[in-house]
């Protein structure tokens, strides 16, 4: 249906419920319930065909032309209600600006109206006033959110002038109703007042605002939860492109500029199906969600994927292709419009130079020094690279890869002539081309410039080059990754840990000393910058271990690129083991020194160590800002600076975490008080070796003070209380955690009171150290921190956890369940995604000689820890040590298990026992009901 048979269908359902002007005017109540019945007739259609598949560009049409009707009835039905003398004095011009004077209305957009009265009075009339106030209540009574203005036409253009959002939203604006002279006035002295003269301005005022706009959102279109109005490659940024058309070619339509040579047939067809879907999507946003809504968050995806009709069987998969589609369209969006504002950019410096002439002899001789430079065939000018003629590829292919080398050289950007033409030229890239030596060696020339690979990466990427030269990396191209922990698509995750590897090069940036001087040192930069190019790449074929897979790819290239001996070795190391420091630092006991030691025997070299140490940090801190915290750092350089020392000398390595106990006992009887013999005898005497492995002495020394707290405790208060336990709070803010320490007389689940008690207040666990002496006393140390990843500094809470612990230890049998149910809300769609997010549980009886290790890898959820306590505690068993690693969505956790007898678990039987009760706890199934660990990973 055309846009003029539809405005004819519209006007014939109007006169069917509204009748024909004879029949005004007629009461407000009346007129109100017509305008019900006209909505909901035309909404239900329209909704009908949005979710038959029409396009996003015409669902928004037929609904702004819905309003178009309405709007123009109900002012009429408004003038009906006047005395015939007053209907003349309502000179007003009734417009629409904005979204709805494009002729963009999603199911919840905000009803944009001006009403502008003709010449240049400040004021409104109180009965101009009062007779749109009155009008407006329809709009109220029918459930709209409008935004309005009431001027005169000058007051318009004075307000334009101020106002960069009142300008673009008045730029578009559209004559609905009422009297003419008013808008026709405001239209004849828009251009001449607020734009000529001011274009310049303008355009840098945009692109400011572009910019500015992009870093609030991630600098990226590949976020995890976009939002689809405001973020990159959203509808602001194709809005935003309509204004500067208007400004420079004089025209709201951007089809317009591919006659003024501003863009290619090729890229409008891109950008028009990218706009239409972008729009699609939203009006599907605003029709689930009943509201307008603008953020596409984890839930609503699922949501949007099912009713914009994806049909994959399961929901993750309906997402991954429907994401991929999503960031396809803004990657579009966002590509051809910053190739048409560099145009426009390009044709405005031209035009300022005709302008000025060449006036002066020092305006010559300026001129001169920034005339053009020929070379390669190609042409260097303002800042851009262009192609000599059309066909230097065609003559020369190994010139594709060349290209980015100049740039990345001469510090240049690719001119928007030269982006199109390598795109047309892309069938030269073929399997030949890829194993041709010149182009193989100035690709490894990229690499090897140390703090500029990942501007020189990104234009690859943004232009499609990248992608055809390394295929396994463009398998890679708006991939959603389902570890909820990434922020970003696998291809963007990637780019940004190069990111962050080129930053290490910024002299500028004394923030990270010790990796900037690993990454200083670095003797094949090029072999880390592969490796992190590579090391992801097999996530797009969905194996479960995709680091395995990535590194089958990295072989293959490296063959390709004929990179041979240790450089291979260390490629393949690199991509094979980029997860192993993050994995050990956040799952292994670090005061073990047989973890010390299995990771030298891994790295073998520090070379091998500190190149890991730079990829690990470069890793983590482009999966996102919060995946590197300061507990995790700590970690990870614990985990560094043992195994450097490990590899230096081995010998003194174990010799020094096997320091003569005789030699921290006179250290820490200095810390202390005179008074504190027997308690130092006990506590050296019954406290687990592994416990002085690392420990200060002044740490040991507060330890003691506290169980002496315990047993002063013990003497004072009634025999319940004295058996509570002493709780103190250390906070470290600036590594993100705080550590609460816990002394007591053992007793059955114990951990699961704490847990809970943590959990009813929302503080996670980060990890947790449990040392039992001989004695039948506990000293329990959790790294905590609250759900923005900061310390626990707040008082209150603080308070509140001992108060629930306290509580839990006088009663027999305690539930937390209920007071973390209530802490937790349902997210039905979310919870849906989450459901089928990979899950594992495994029982590791090979990595300690002494403990059972329970690995799991499990969708994350208030009170996790307490009910794996709670199952691990019902069984008689204990827990010694537990590492825990959570992010946004995923726990990965490592629980040190013991039987009462203070061994592994050796049996089968009780080995699997183990894991059923694990799994029922992580699944929460009732009773009998056993869900395997297949079906959770299915």
């Amino acid at each position: 249906m055309t846009e003029r048979e539809y405005q004819k269908h519209l006007e014939s359902v109007r006169k069917k419920i509204f009748g024909d002007d004879s029949d005004l005017p007629r009461s407000r109540s009346e007129t109100l319930k017509l305008a019900k019945q006209f909505l909901k007739l035309k909404e239900q259609r329209i909704k009908q065909r949005h979710r038959a598949g029409m396009g996003g560009v015409e669902i928004c049409r037929m609904r702004s032309d819905v309003m178009d009707c309405l709007v123009n009835q109900l002012w009429k039905e408004s003038l009906a209600t006047l005395p015939a003398e007053k209907q003349g004095k309502m000179r007003v011009s009734v417009v629409a600006h904005g979204g709805y004077g494009r002729r963009v209305m999603s199911p919840h957009s905000d009803l944009d109206l001006t009403f502008i009265l003709p010449g240049n009075s400040a004021q409104v009339p109180p009965e101009i006033a009062k007779f749109i106030a009155d009008y407006l209540l329809y709009f109220y009574d029918l459930k709209f959110k409008v935004g309005l203005g009431t001027r005169s036409a000058g007051g318009c253009i004075e307000l334009a002038n101020e106002d960069m959002l009142t300008k673009t939203a008045l730029m578009e604006a559209r004559l609905l109703c009422g009297d003419p002279k008013g808008f026709d006035e405001f239209r004849s002295r828009f251009d001449k007042e607020c734009l000529v003269g001011k274009e310049a301005e303008f355009l840098k005022q945009r692109q400011n605002d572009l910019t500015s706009r992009h870093l609030k959102h991630g600098g990226t279109h590949c976020v995890q939860e976009p939002n689809i109005k405001n973020g990159c490659g959203g509808l602001r940024d194709y809005q935003n492109l309509i204004w500067m058309t208007y400004v420079k070619a004089g025209t709201l339509n951007p089809k317009d500029l591919v006659q003024k040579g501003h863009m290619s047939p090729l890229a409008w067809r891109e950008l028009a199906q990218a706009y239409d879907f972008i729009l699609r999507v939203r009006n599907e946003m605003h029709y689930s969600e009943r509201r307008a809504s603008d953020v596409l968050t984890l839930r609503l995806q699922g949501v949007v994927a099912t009713n914009l009709s994806y049909r994959h069987k399961k929901i993750l998969r309906r997402i991954e292709a429907f994401m991929r589609d999503y960031y396809t369209s803004t990657r579009d969006i966002l590509q051809r419009s910053s190739e048409v504002m560099d145009s426009l950019n390009l044709a405005a410096m031209a035009d300022q130079d005709t302008r000025k002439g060449l006036l002066s002899f020092m305006v010559r001789r300026k001129a001169a020094q920034k005339r053009p430079e020929k070379f390669d065939g190609f042409v260097e000018k303002a800042e851009r690279l262009f192609p000599e003629e059309p066909g230097i590829y065609k003559e020369d292919p190994t010139r594709l890869m060349r290209t980015f080398l100049h740039t990345q050289q001469r510090h240049l950007r690719m001119s928007p002539e030269l982006f199109q033409l390598m795109q047309v030229s892309f069938r030269l890239v073929n399997v030949s081309y890829r194993y041709n030596k010149s182009v193989r060696e100035t690709f490894l020339a990229i690499l090897g410039n140390k703090g500029d690979v990942a501007r020189v990466l990104r234009q690859m990427h943004r232009v499609g080059f990248l992608g055809r030269y390394m295929p396994e990396f463009g398998a890679l191209t708006c991939l959603v990754q389902h570890e909820f922990f990434h922020r970003y698509t696998a291809d963007e995750h990637t780019l940004r840990t190069i990111d962050k590897l080129d930053e290490l090069s910024d002299a500028h940036v004394q923030a990270r000393p010790l990796y900037q001087k690993l990454f200083h040192d670095l003797q094949q930069p090029e072999i880390l910058y592969l490796a992190l190019l590579l090391h992801d790449a097999g996530r797009a074929a969905n194996a479960k271990a995709h680091d395995a897979e990535s590194t089958v790819m990295a072989d293959a290239v490296a063959r390709r690129l004929l990179i041979k001996g240790e450089r291979r070795k260390l490629l393949l190391f690199l991509v094979d083991n980029h997860l192993l420091m993050y994995r050990t630092a956040t799952t292994a006991n670090l005061d073990d020194p047989q973890v010390i030691g299995e990771m030298a025997a891994m790295v073998k070299t520090k070379e091998y160590l500190d190149t890991l140490l730079v990829m690990t940090y470069a890793d983590s801190k482009g999966t996102s800002e919060a995946s590197w915290s300061g507990y995790k750092e700590a970690s990870i350089l614990q985990l560094y600076h043992n195994t450097l020392a490990y590899l230096d000398a081995p010998a003194d390595f174990m010799r020094r975490v096997a320091v003569p106990l005789d030699e921290v006992r006179a250290s820490v009887v200095k810390e202390l008080e005179d008074g504190y013999n027997l308690e130092i005898s006990a506590h050296f005497q019954h406290m687990p070796r592994s416990y002085f492995n690392y420990r200060d002495p002044a740490q040991i020394a507060a330890h003691i003070r506290q169980f002496r707290q315990f047993f002063v405790q013990l003497t004072k208060e009634d025999p319940d209380a004295g058996l509570m336990p002493v709780m103190t709070w250390e906070d470290h803010p600036e590594q993100g955690y705080s550590d609460l320490i816990v002394t007591c007389w053992d007793r059955h689940l114990l951990l699961a009171r704490i847990s809970g008690a943590l959990a009813a207040q929302s503080i996670n666990i980060l990890s947790a150290d449990l040392y039992q002496r001989g004695d039948n006393l506990v000293l329990d140390i959790f790294r905590v921190c609250n759900t923005n990843f900061a310390a626990v500094t707040n008082k209150s809470a603080k308070l509140r956890v001992e108060q629930a612990v306290r509580a839990a230890f006088l009663e027999q049998k305690f539930d937390f369940a209920p007071a973390i149910a209530a802490s937790r809300k349902a997210a039905p769609g979310f919870d849906e995604v989450m459901d089928e997010i990979p899950q594992r549980v495994f029982i590791n009886n090979e990595v300690s000689p002494s403990q059972t290790v329970a690995e799991l890898q499990v969708v994350d959820r208030l009170g996790l820890l307490y009910d794996l306590f709670m199952a691990i505690g019902k069984l008689d068993l204990s827990v010694t040590h537990a590492r825990i690693s959570t992010e946004k969505g995923v726990a990965i956790d490592a629980i040190y298990i013991q039987t009462a007898g203070g061994d592994k678990i050796r049996d089968k039987e009780e080995l699997d026992q183990l894991k059923s009760a694990l799994e029922a706890a992580v699944f929460q199934l009732p009773g009998d009901k056993k869900k395997t660990l297949e079906a959770a990973a299915a």
